[in-house]
Parts: C-alpha cells; sequence; structure tokens
C-alpha cells in the first residue's frame, strides 16, 4: 500500500510562536465573558511574561489518497525489509468546506460513546499521555491510536503500551531531519505496516522495549513539574534497533506488532469507526485561545492561528444540547480537563472533521 500525496502538504512548525500571558488572560476573560459553550482558564504560570508554544504543535497536513483502500479496508502484503528505518495573526478558521458531520446519518448509534467504557480491558484508552517539550504530537496520536487498536483487535490479550519514542526515532519518512519539529501522523501508519512497533512506556518508566526517552513537562499549568517553555529545545534522539530498557527482557524483533491495513476516515463514517475499532487520529487548527481551554465543548473563539496538532478522538457525545467529540490531548493530565478537551461535532471547526485517519493491527 502505497501513500499518493493529492494536495501539496503545509509545513507548519515555526521556529518560536511565542505568546504573552498577559494576552491569554485577555483571552480566558472574553471568552468567559461571551458565557458560549466551553470555559477558559489559567492554563500557564503567571510568574512568566511570555510562553514559548513551537513544541505544543506539530503536525504536517495534506490531503492523501491510499492505494487499493477500500470500504473493507484490505489487507495489504507487500514485502518491505522489516528494519528499512535508515532508509528512510488571525486566519480563517477553515469550517467552509463540504468535511462536515452535521448531516450524517447515526445510523443506530448512541448518542453518547466513551470507549474506554466500551472496551474496560484496554487502560491505554484512558491514558493521557505527555510529549515533552517536543512536536510529536504526529508520533504519540499514530501510536495511542495504535496502542489502542492492538488491544481492542487482541480483546485484550495484548495491553502493554506501544512505543511513540520508536516512532519519533525511526520513522524517518515521517517527518524532516528532526521528528521534534513535527511530522505526518499518516505515514506514521505506513511505517507501523512494513517495521511494527515495539512496547514503550512512558519517561522514567522502565516499561517496554523503548520508553520514552524525553522528560515530561509542564505544558504552561501551574505544576510541580518544570514548565516545557523553560526546557531547552528537544532533538528526536537517534534510531535504535534494540531494547535498550535494561529491565525489559524480550527481543526487539519478537517485540513489534505490525498494521495490516491504514486508511482516511471520512467525517460521516467517523462514529462508526470508532464504534468498531477504536479511537481514531485527528488533526486540526490550533488558535491561541484553545491554550486557555479548561471545560465544556471548545470551538474557536478568538486568537490568531498557531499551527495544527494531532490527537486521539475516543467518542462523542451531547452536552447541553451541543454535540462534541471526547478527545485526549498529549500535554499530560494537568492540561484542560484532565488531560481530555471536548470539541464542537458536525461544524468541522478548526478543521477538525477534516483529517481523520485509522488502521488495523496484523496479530
Amino acid at each position: 500500500m502505497r501513500i499518493l500525496f493529492i494536495l501539496s502538504f503545509i509545513f507548519v512548525y515555526a521556529n518560536a510562536t511565542i505568546i504573552s500571558t498577559d494576552k491569554l488572560l485577555k483571552i480566558a476573560e472574553h471568552v468567559n465573558s461571551m458565557k458560549g459553550t466551553w470555559e477558559a482558564g489559567v492554563n500557564f504560570d503567571t510568574k512568566l511574561k511570555e510562553i514559548d508554544v513551537s513544541h505544543t504543535v506539530g503536525a504536517f497536513v495534506q490531503k492523501i489518497k491510499l492505494e487499493n483502500e477500500n470500504d473493507d479496508h484490505n489487507d495489504n502484503n507487500d514485502n518491505d525489509d522489516d528494519d528499512d528505518d535508515d532508509d528512510d495573526d488571525d486566519e480563517e478558521n477553515s469550517n467552509e468546506n463540504n468535511s462536515k458531520a452535521e448531516n450524517c446519518e447515526d445510523n443506530g448509534l448512541p448518542k453518547t460513546f466513551d470507549a474506554r467504557l466500551r472496551w474496560p480491558k484496554c487502560k491505554s484508552i484512558g491514558h493521557i499521555y505527555d510529549q515533552g517539550n517536543c512536536g510529536s504530537c504526529w508520533a504519540v496520536s499514530a501510536t495511542s491510536v495504535f496502542t489502542d487498536r492492538i488491544c481492542i483487535e487482541s480483546n485484550g490479550k495484548f495491553t502493554s503500551l506501544r512505543s511513540s519514542q520508536q516512532t519519533l526515532s525511526c520513522c524517518h519518512k515521517c517527518a524532516g531531519p528532526d521528528g521534534c519539529k513535527g511530522g505526518w501522523p499518516q505515514a506514521a501508519w505506513d511505517y507501523f505496516r512494513r517495521n511494527g512497533l515495539v512496547t514503550g512506556g512512558d519517561y522514567d518508566s522502565n516499561e517496554g522495549c523503548q520508553p520514552y526517552l524525553l522528560r515530561t513537562c509542564s505544558h504552561h499549568v501551574n505544576s510541580t513539574l518544570p514548565q516545557c517553555s523553560s526546557l531547552k529545545d528537544e532533538k528526536a534522539p537517534k534510531c535504535k534497533l534494540h531494547c535498550y530498557n535494561r529491565k525489559y527482557a524480550s527481543n526487539y524483533k519478537k517485540d513489534r506488532i505490525k498494521s495490516k491495513s491504514y486508511y482516511n476516515v471520512d467525517p460521516c463514517s467517523a462514529m462508526n469507526e470508532i464504534y468498531k475499532n477504536g479511537p481514531i487520529v485527528a488533526i486540526f487548527s490550533v488558535f491561541e485561545d484553545f491554550y486557555t481551554y479548561k471545560s465544556g465543548v471548545y470551538r474557536y473563539t478568538t486568537g490568531k492561528h498557531v499551527g495544527w496538532h494531532a490527537v486521539r478522538v475516543v467518542g462523542w457525545g451531547v452536552e447541553n444540547e451541543i454535540p462534541y467529540w471526547l478527545v485526549t490531548n498529549s500535554w499530560n493530565d494537568q492540561w484542560g480537563d484532565k488531560g481530555y478537551f471536548k470539541i464542537i461535532r458536525g461544524e468541522n471547526d478548526c478543521s477538525f472533521e477534516e483529517f481523520f485517519f485509522a488502521g488495523l493491527a496484523i496479530l
């Protein structure tokens, strides 16, 4: 299966994106004065005069078509080498397009759905990741969805987290020379098909073959953790084709699980896809007000465009008659609503319903 690029890509990672804390406070006050669908708050250290949010976003955006893709998500039997890693300002809110879910039929699906409750054996679905001071959301989101789907497809046999670090460091076709400056979640799925993923837990967890190597930090919230913006810019560590966690006994090659298919998910089939197979990846446009999110159903209100961010969609629901997607972020559980946020469903707000991706595992 090959990725055919049918729309030129947009590089969205900037060298530095600085927002003053005074501006964020004013944004939060404005959002709350509107008494809309969501509440804003202080998601940052007020002692800081400004914060660098460059490493909070890191998804590259492009429309892609997958060769041999069809409604049945056919398997692909390409015989790639297993270890080919080394080969390898206010803007328009982009809501006026055809990628909306508002007119889709529900096909008898429940009004509220939470993948954590449907598959309770798969604790990974409720796990909140931390990408650290690195624009690795593309790797973390794709890996987390693959982790969940491996558990779901195996009926809870495989519950260990898969390695976001391997995706970040070894998928050279997913990003430029440094995966911490962004990458394509879509391409990560092709990497899973060709190379598979080993296990790997969070930073300093000693879990799995290749745990995450970039330290946890505070994504602009008052915390005992160091502020991400106070740390040096992280670079993606070099790819390693062995289990560097000495406390993990399994062999690198035996530890891997591959994907057998990957595909774009149409907005009208996204709910059914989540209900049937588990969480999916979404890429959306981040504006300054998103950094102040605390609760409720987010919709763009004010502020400049910052970049594109990849996240994991785990369900949907309705709150105060407002339909929403239930989403996990990768800025740890101290951000937002314990690491989660809700975003309005059916309006393609922030282009949220324009870029959905998923895949299935070989077990």
